[in-house]
Order: structure tokens, then C-alpha cells, then sequence
């Protein structure tokens, strides 16, 4: 019995001193913007951007962006903000955000003596390339130095704010920006702003710009108070020697401010994070073009019937000239059996004909592949068209993935029309993304109504996409 209980005693004192040295690591706290950077033209030099914030997740849970800590401006699009412009979770470029404006439209002006208008950001979208002309070090050669006087003392921003380049004057808030461009007004909206508040402590921060950027512009706007020293060498021997060019520099001006929704608006994803984290890239490239082929047949299989449905239901004739080009071509089977004996069946024996299944033409087809985690199962997003014969045309979405077996199972399923779109929307795949930083990818999708829309984000952790997020209705 001694014995028994030393050795129990030895056991008690082993386990108590085991768990008072086990530690256990704090949760990370994780604060990160998901924005969709919209624009015309080409990305690296486009005619007209903004920048629409979607989510902010923080202390565990998503936030509206749009509308968290919105004064003067929400915290996701404070002056300085850098956000990374993706593709798939991979980074092809940044975004400095140098104002934001609240777009109140004239319908909701006059819906409402007191509306409440959408936020967006404006910016300049710098590549990669040009990323790393702002942040490369300084020549160690001896260049022309330019001395100019002091800039006038500014107090401190103590705002707590996302990791940004970080602006050493942020006397220019996000409501009052300069004009540039020669962007035009929308006729359908009008902006208004707000003054800088005074410093919160508690304001949670994101990724902000470098301050040696905006410190070296000062410096070049200071010229008339300044001096040139000439070097004790020839320029011509500074490999890093600037050239002249006429125009200006890509990324010196924000884009024009975009308006409304053209057809030629091209949408990326836009993320901000109070740290800087390596990227996960969800692409799922193709092992072949057989794969493709096979993967959009076997899509296809799925998604008819659904569209069938759609269809029928509603009786929508699709277009004549998609149905002509189906049947197109069909040889016609000839039965080589006798010749049929005259039925002698009574009319109230006959049976009724089959309910003709519509026949109609895909168009405007995409499918795009993706992993959404480590290992997990691969992801298909398909979308399509359907011409009517008025109106029209029908929009579907579907998500799809490949099980182990090879077979498709259906995970997410949408179809609409033009003339339906504010009874259900119309389900516009935007990119997958990692909007909490749980290495875990989300699918971002745009539903878009007749004169509105929202952003949601989808999950797949079952066989059925879940929706995580959405956003408030955008006009």
C-alpha cells in the first residue's frame, strides 16, 4: 500500500509540474480587408478605377467594410493603405489608396432625407516592376544632391492604421483629395466627406505605405527653396542615371474616378493585412487539353438540366437560331424493321406525348479550375449563357467538384434571367481568396440585380458551398 501510494504521489507531482510548464500559444489575432478593385482599360495603366471593400475580418468574425469604423472614412480605405491587387490568392501587383469618397446616388437622395451612400477608394496601382523601382536602395555613387528647406512640422497622426508605407505627413485625409485626371462627373452621383476625427488608440491598423516614398516626393515638390551641388564625377558613369521621357509616369496619377457599371469593366481581388504574409496560390492549372475538354463535357452533363428546368418552368422559348444550330446537322434514324401494322388503338387508349425537353445553345462559356486547400479535392466554377428568343439571356453558374472516383458532385447551383435579376440575382464569379487568412480559399462572388448588387463569399467544407459573408446592397 505505501508503495501504491508513493508511486501515485510521484505521479500527481509529474503532472503538476508538466502543466505548469506546458504553455499554450495565444490565437493569432488576424485583421485583414478583402476589397474587388474594378476598373477600364488595362490594369497597369487603366482608363478609370476604384476600389469597392467587401469584408473586414477581425477579432474572429467578418465585418461589413463598407460600413466598419466609418468616420470620417472606413478603416479599410484610410489614406496610405496599401492592398495587394490578386489572382488566385498570387500577387500581381499593390494598390496605394490616396482618398475615398462616400457616392451617394440621386435616387437614394431623394428616397431618403438622410441616405447612405457607397464608399469607394482611388488609387494607383503600381506592378511589381515598379514596386521595386519605389522601395530599391539608393546609389552609392556620387549624384547630384538636392537640398531644399525644411518642411513645415505637422503633429503626429497617432490613428492607429493598417501596416502601410506609411505617409510622414498625413495632413491630406481621404476626403479631400487633390484633382487629377481629367475625370468627369457622374451625372447620377454626388460625393461628400467628412472631417478627420480626433486620434483613436483603439482603431485597428492595416498595411500602410512606406514613408520614405512620400518623403521623397516632398523633397522633389520642394524645388524653389532648393539647390543642386554637381558631383565630383561624370553623370555619364552612374549606371542608375535617370532619362528623360515625355508624359507622365505610370503610377505618378490616380486613375480617373470610375461611375456606374460598363460593359467593359474587369474586376480582381484587392486584400490588406495588418501583417505582411506570404501568398497561397488556389490556380489549378490543367494537366492537359483533354482534361479541359473532358472536365467541361462532363460540367455540362450537370448543368443542363438545371437550365432545362429553367426554362420550362417558365416557359422561355430560347432563341430560334440556338435551337436551329443544335439540331443542326442531326442525322435522322431510319427503322429497317416491317413496315408497322395500322393501330387499332381507341383514342382514349392513346398516350399523351412526352413533355418536349427545350433544346437551347450555350454561350459565352468559362471554366476555371482551382484547390481551395492543401491536398482538397479539385474545384470547378463554370459559367454560361443561354440566348432567349425575347428578352433575355438566361445566366447560369455552377461549382462543381472532382471526387476521388472521378465523378462530378454538383456543390453550388444558380440560374437567372435578365428580366428576373431583383427576384434572384445573377451569380458573377469573381476570384477565389483567402479572406481570413485560414489558408483555406473562399469563393468571392459579385450578385448582381437590375440597379443593385452585393458581394458574398462561398465556402466548401461538405458537398454543399456554404455561404460565410455578404455584403449590404450596393446602388
Amino acid at each position: 500500500m505505501l508503495r501504491r501510494a508513493t508511486i501515485l504521489g510521484l505521479f500527481c507531482l509529474t503532472t503538476l509540474a508538466s502543466s505548469q510548464t506546458h504553455k499554450v500559444a495565444a490565437p493569432e489575432k488576424v485583421t485583414r480587408a478583402l476589397a474587388v478593385y474594378e476598373y477600364t482599360g488595362d490594369l497597369e495603366k487603366p482608363d478609370a478605377a476604384r476600389l469597392v471593400p467587401v469584408s473586414l475580418f477581425i477579432d474572429g468574425q467578418f465585418q461589413d467594410a463598407d460600413v466598419y469604423l466609418a468616420k470620417p472614412v472606413p478603416l479599410a480605405l484610410d489614406t496610405g493603405i496599401v492592398y495587394s491587387i490578386e489572382r488566385a490568392g498570387e500577387s500581381i501587383g499593390t494598390l496605394d489608396l490616396d482618398y475615398a469618397r462616400n457616392i451617394v446616388t440621386r435616387r437614394s437622395a431623394a428616397a431618403d432625407d438622410t441616405p447612405i451612400g457607397v464608399w469607394y477608394g482611388y488609387g494607383r496601382f503600381l506592378s511589381p516592376a515598379e514596386e521595386a523601382k519605389l522601395t530599391k536602395p539608393k546609389s552609392s555613387g556620387k549624384l547630384p544632391v538636392v537640398v531644399a528647406s525644411s518642411d513645415s512640422a505637422n503633429p503626429d497622426d497617432d490613428r492607429p492604421k493598417f501596416v502601410r508605407r506609411q505617409a510622414s505627413d498625413t495632413s491630406a485625409t481621404t476626403t479631400t483629395p487633390a484633382t487629377t485626371g481629367s475625370s468627369k462627373k457622374d451625372s447620377t452621383t454626388t460625393a461628400s466627406s467628412s472631417p478627420e476625427p480626433e486620434d483613436d488608440p483603439d482603431r485597428p491598423t492595416l498595411r500602410h505605405r512606406d514613408p520614405s516614398i512620400d518623403d521623397a516626393k516632398k523633397k522633389r515638390n520642394n524645388k524653389p527653396t532648393g539647390y543642386v551641388s554637381g558631383p565630383s564625377t561624370s553623370l555619364n558613369d552612374d549606371p542608375d542615371r535617370p532619362n528623360l521621357h515625355r508624359g507622365i509616369p505610370k503610377g505618378e496619377v490616380t486613375p480617373s474616378q470610375l461611375n456606374g457599371m460598363p460593359p467593359s469593366l474587369h474586376q480582381v481581388v484587392a486584400i490588406s493585412d495588418a501583417e505582411n504574409r506570404d501568398t497561397h496560390a488556389f490556380n489549378r492549372e490543367w494537366a492537359s487539353s483533354s482534361e479541359h475538354t473532358e472536365t467541361l463535357a462532363a460540367i455540362e452533363a450537370l448543368a443542363k438540366p438545371h437550365i432545362a428546368k429553367y426554362l420550362k418552368d417558365l416557359n422561355l422559348p430560347p432563341a430560334p437560331a440556338a435551337s436551329a444550330a443544335s439540331t443542326a446537322g442531326t442525322p435522322k434514324l431510319v427503322s429497317k424493321s416491317a413496315p408497322a401494322k395500322p393501330s387499332t388503338t381507341s383514342a382514349a387508349h392513346t398516350k399523351k406525348p412526352a413533355a418536349v425537353t427545350p433544346t437551347f445553345t450555350n454561350t459565352n462559356e468559362h471554366l476555371s479550375g482551382y484547390t481551395l486547400t492543401y491536398g482538397g479535392l479539385p474545384t470547378f466554377i463554370y459559367t454560361t449563357e443561354v440566348p432567349l428568343a425575347t428578352g433575355g439571356p438566361v445566366y447560369a453558374t455552377f461549382v462543381a467538384q472532382r471526387l476521388p472516383s472521378g465523378q462530378f458532385q454538383l456543390s453550388l447551383s444558380s440560374v437567372t434571367d435578365a428580366a428576373r435579376l431583383n427576384s434572384t440575382a445573377w451569380l458573377r464569379p469573381i476570384d477565389v481568396v483567402d479572406a481570413d487568412w485560414s489558408h483555406r480559399g473562399s469563393l468571392l462572388f459579385e450578385l448582381r440585380a437590375q440597379s443593385t448588387r452585393q458581394f458574398a463569399l462561398y465556402r466548401l467544407i461538405s458537398a454543399e458551398a456554404e455561404q460565410t459573408f455578404v455584403t449590404g446592397t450596393i446602388e
